[in-house]
């Protein structure tokens, strides 16, 4: 489902060339679920990036669902993010205008397979997979974060995902309201065969994983499946 080969991104900075990330390779099965740790400045969210394919990386390659990424323009790579790709942020992202079911239907609206209405019905089925039944006219300030995070869950689902990347999904959540939104990820990733890919400083969300790849300095350091 993913794979990325010597991976190295770089930035210029006062005139010099900071390496934020050197010749990361890995693989990832379909349906795998992999965590992405490492201390601040690690690198983890610039990684998460690039294998979503919302950055190119100066060296190196990616594939996705074996697509390679990099010998596609943006428009190209926009088309395989929205066909194949749900994305979490610790921060929502939620359209502050819309309802909570405007929210999730977004995705549906602009993938191209939804075309003439079929999708409709799909958004309250999974804000109600999400325990939101009851929230759907809501907009994200009348929601708490919890309520949000899962409006976010739900949208990133709507598509049926082939892979899902979140960064800290659970970083502005309570402990009470993130082991939730774990669990309904879990859930998911079990359910749909949802690949999912996940940068997170929640040592329980990583436990939950069944890989994990640790970064320090841009390099990895360790990595489960190496030892399995």
């Amino acid at each position: 489902m993913l794979r990325c080969e010597s991976l190295t991104q770089t930035y210029r900075s006062g005139g010099r060339e900071l390496t934020v990330l050197k010749d990361i390779s890995f693989t990832l099965e379909p349906g795998g679920f992999l965590a992405i740790v490492g201390p601040s400045g690690s690198g983890k969210t610039t990684l998460l990036g690039l294998l979503a394919g919302l950055d190119r990386p100066a060296h190196g390659r990616v594939w996705l669902d074996g697509t390679e990424l990099g010998p596609l323009d943006e428009d190209a790579r926009a088309r395989v993010r929205a066909e194949k790709v749900g994305f979490v942020f610790q921060s929502f992202q939620l359209i502050p205008t819309l309802t909570a079911r405007e929210n999730v239907e977004i995705p549906l609206e602009l993938a191209p397979a939804n075309g003439g209405g079929s999708w409709k019905g799909r958004a309250d089925d999974l804000l109600a997979r999400v325990g939101l039944a009851g929230r759907a006219h809501h907009y994200p300030a009348q929601l708490s974060g919890g309520e949000q995070q899962r409006v976010a869950l739900a949208r990133a689902f709507s598509n049926r995902p082939r892979i899902l990347f979140a960064d800290e999904p659970t970083g502005n959540l309570d402990a009470r309201t993130g082991a939730s939104v774990i669990d309904l990820m879990t859930e998911l990733n079990r359910e749909l065969g949802t690949t999912l890919v996940l940068v997170t400083h929640d040592a329980e969300l990583a436990a939950r994983a069944r890989r994990t790849v640790r970064l320090a300095d841009g390099v990895v350091v360790a990595d489960s499946a190496a030892a399995a």
